[in-house]
């Protein structure tokens, strides 16, 4: 059953991204969505509160984050457990890699989605602080870590869908790399 759930987001988000490349993103309605992926309006309702929510899913990536980051080793400092949650979820991202770009590309074209992107950076950002406060982490850290590890996460992000032929979890760890490289120079 949660496969035919699945499939059904994936064939609106197909032909989301299909329509909005056609017609432009606010000139491509729900309905048109739904009829072109084969469902009804109110199937495509059930799955998306509205039409710009296609390119956007933070509420399952906060709920994957919120598990990695509470069972992530208990040996990891907390910068490390974000980067190892949001490692862990690289098949979810890796699986989403032909989504990206084309749903970047309406997004910056796009005001309203711009803004609904940086929205969902702080829900984000403020999911992974929440969870690392399950950790017992100072609060004073979890903002600095939280904001940090979205940082590293977005360059890692931008690099591999620059250059998929390393795995995601592998740009990520560069990213990590990378800045304690910056920070000991």
């Amino acid at each position: 059953m949660l496969k035919v759930r699945g499939d059904v987001r994936r064939r609106m988000r197909e032909a989301a991204l299909e329509l909005f490349h056609e017609k432009g993103y606010d000139r491509t309605t729900a309905a048109e969505i739904a009829a072109h992926a084969g469902v009804t309006e109110r199937t495509f309702f059930r799955h998306f509160p509205d039409k710009r929510e296609v390119l956007f899913n933070e509420a399952e990536l906060g709920v994957r984050l919120d598990t990695a980051i509470v069972e992530a080793p208990p040996k990891l400092g907390p910068l490390e457990v974000v980067v190892w949650a949001f490692q862990s979820l690289a098949p979810m991202f890796e699986e989403n890699l032909r989504f990206a770009e084309p749903a970047q590309a309406v997004i910056s074209q796009t005001p309203a989605l711009q803004e609904r992107q940086l929205a969902k950076t702080a829900l984000i950002t403020q999911a992974i602080a929440k969870a690392l406060l399950r950790r017992e982490i100072d609060p004073a850290l979890t903002g600095l870590v939280a904001t940090t590890g979205m940082a590293i996460t977005a360059h890692g992000l931008q690099t591999w869908v620059q250059d998929p032929s390393l795995p995601l979890v592998e740009h990520l760890d560069n990213a990590f790399r990378a800045l304690q490289g910056a920070l000991s120079h």
